[in-house]
C-alpha cells in the first residue's frame, strides 16, 4: 500500500463514503433491478476508492463487479448460451485476479465473494439473491479490514443489516407472487 497524504487520504475517503451511501440505499431495494443497478454505480465508486487505497485486486474486483452488475441488468443475459458463459467467465476472471494480485488471505475472501456473485446475480433472484449478496458482503468486510478502509468497514456492516432487516420483506413479497400464482 502506497501512502497518501492526509488530506488525500480524506478526498479518497469520501468517495468510499459517496459509495457506501449508494450501495445503501441499493440494497435496501425490494426490487431487483434497483438493487442491480445501485450496486453498479457503487461498483465503480469503490473501484477508484480501493485502487487510491492501493488495493489492486480490491480495484479489479469492482471493475469485475461493474462487469456483472451491468451485463447481468439485460435479459439477454439471463438466456440462451450467455447465461452459462457469463458466470464461467466472470468466475474464472476473479481466479485469475486472484493468482495475480491477491497478497494478503483477505483478498481470497474478495475473490470468493466475486466467484459466488458471478453465479448468483444470473441464476438467483429475490430472496436467493439476498443471501448471496449477505455472504459476499461477510467475506468483503475481510478485506476492508485489513485495508482498513473505514467506509468499507461501515459500509460491509450495515449492508449486512440491511440486507438481514430486509429479508422479511422480500419473503413477504415472495410469498404473496406465489400465492396469485
Amino acid at each position: 500500500m502506497f501512502e497518501l497524504s492526509h488530506q488525500a487520504l480524506f478526498w479518497v475517503q469520501a468517495i468510499g463514503f459517496v459509495s457506501m451511501a449508494i450501495g445503501w440505499w441499493a440494497n435496501a431495494q425490494s426490487c431487483d433491478s434497483k438493487l442491480v443497478s445501485g450496486n453498479l454505480l457503487a461498483s465503480s465508486l469503490t473501484a477508484i476508492h480501493l485502487g487510491l487505497l492501493g488495493s489492486t485486486l480490491g480495484m479489479m474486483n469492482q471493475l469485475l463487479n461493474i462487469g456483472r452488475f451491468g451485463s447481468c441488468r439485460s435479459e439477454k443475459a439471463r438466456c440462451g448460451w450467455r447465461i452459462t458463459l457469463l458466470p464461467l467467465l466472470f468466475s474464472a476472471l476473479a481466479v485469475i485476479q486472484g493468482f495475480i494480485w491477491a497478497e494478503h488471505w483477505s483478498e481470497w475472501c474478495a475473490v470468493a465473494a466475486a466467484v459466488l456473485m458471478s453465479y448468483a446475480l444470473f441464476y438467483s433472484s429475490s430472496l436467493r439473491l439476498r443471501y448471496a449478496m449477505l455472504l459476499s458482503n461477510i467475506l468483503n468486510l475481510m478485506l476492508s479490514v485489513h485495508l482498513l478502509s473505514w467506509s468499507g468497514i461501515a459500509y460491509q456492516l450495515v449492508t449486512i443489516a440491511i440486507i438481514l432487516k430486509g429479508l422479511s420483506a422480500v419473503k413477504q413479497q415472495s410469498y404473496a407472487l406465489e400465492s396469485t400464482a
